[in-house]
């Protein structure tokens, strides 16, 4: 397999691991794909993904397309004579037409223990569910979402403590351990792989930001899980008065509070539905990460408000 040509696409953090791997194993990777370069940060200054500037580090071609329906995408995408193309949280979607030109087809490294959790966010899914376990599948792409035939998987414990940082540097981990075994037998591994059961199947929404939001009349312990599922990036979030504030972490406080959900009380503990949250770490707009102690010391005309 090290002499066929290998098209790699990946756009996350998470993909990055994957093809590092593949680069030090010695593939031969024809080309990356990866998304656009987009604004990002207080300036919105465009920015390159960091599988792009990986690419580029190590002298392979990278191709950034908007989507595949210009016939020159396709065109472009075929004269790489891919034998196999490998995908790790790209963000586009993968076209009926180009899912057939790689001879051994489109393998997936995903995030989730599918049928479990197919779709865009499998990480943060499991987590504001409550997932004891979260993993990694090899998949061989189809052209449905997430359905395809199941080449390998395995798990790793999803604990209380842990945020979608964490796991998803571990899952990263496991899929470019997982990859290259399976490129290490490329035939035998694509033979005995199973078709994928729709029992048990769900899906994942897309990151938004009214998602991200916290909802107080909730119990505490689901309130940390939503803040655990999207920390440290892209942060679950509340307002209160004239300020938007970023939570990264809280502890719950099991006592009972007898203030109404969302109030805001001493030492940036907040009243939820059942029991309480005291909050930890917090960011608001423009400033550096703070504790919550540090950031309702200098605002403690907050304490009483209700966080919207």
């Amino acid at each position: 397999m090290k002499n066929k040509s290998i098209i790699f696409m990946g756009t996350a953090d998470f993909s990055l691991k994957a093809l590092a791997a593949i680069h030090e194993a010695q593939f031969n990777i024809a080309g990356v794909y990866t998304q656009t370069p987009k604004p990002f940060g207080r300036n919105y200054k465009i920015q390159k993904s960091v599988v792009h500037k990986f690419a580029e580090e190590k002298g392979i071609p990278v191709y950034c397309p908007e989507n595949f329906k210009p016939q020159v995408e396709i065109d472009i995408f075929r004269s790489l004579e891919p034998n196999m193309a490998i995908v790790s949280s790209y963000g586009l979607i993968i076209p009926k037409n180009l899912l057939s030109i790689p001879a051994c087809g489109f393998i997936n490294i995903h995030a989730s223990l599918l049928p479990r959790w197919r779709g865009a966010s499998p990480i943060q899914a499991a987590i504001l569910a409550g997932d004891k376990k979260a993993g990694i599948t090899i998949m061989k792409m189809d052209a449905g979402v997430d359905t395809g035939d199941i080449i390998s998987t395995q798990s790793i414990d999803i604990f209380p403590e842990t945020t979608f940082g964490k796991l998803s540097e571990q899952l990263g981990n496991l899929g470019a351990k997982m990859i290259l075994k399976f490129l290490g037998d490329v035939e035998n591994n694509l033979q005995q792989s199973r078709t994928q059961p729709e029992e048990g199947a769900t899906y994942a929404k897309k990151i938004t930001k009214d998602l991200r939001k916290i909802n107080w009349n909730d119990s505490a312990v689901n309130i940390l899980r939503h803040i655990k599922a999207f920390s440290p990036l892209p942060a679950a979030w509340m307002e209160i008065e004239d300020v938007y504030l970023k939570i990264l972490d809280a502890v719950v406080l099991e006592e009972s509070t007898p203030h109404s959900p969302g109030v805001i009380c001493e030492n940036m503990v907040v009243s939820c539905r059942v029991g309480s949250l005291r909050l930890t770490e917090v960011q608001s707009s423009g400033t550096r990460k703070m504790s919550g102690e540090d950031f309702v010391r200098g605002r403690k005309d907050l304490i009483g408000k209700i966080a919207k």
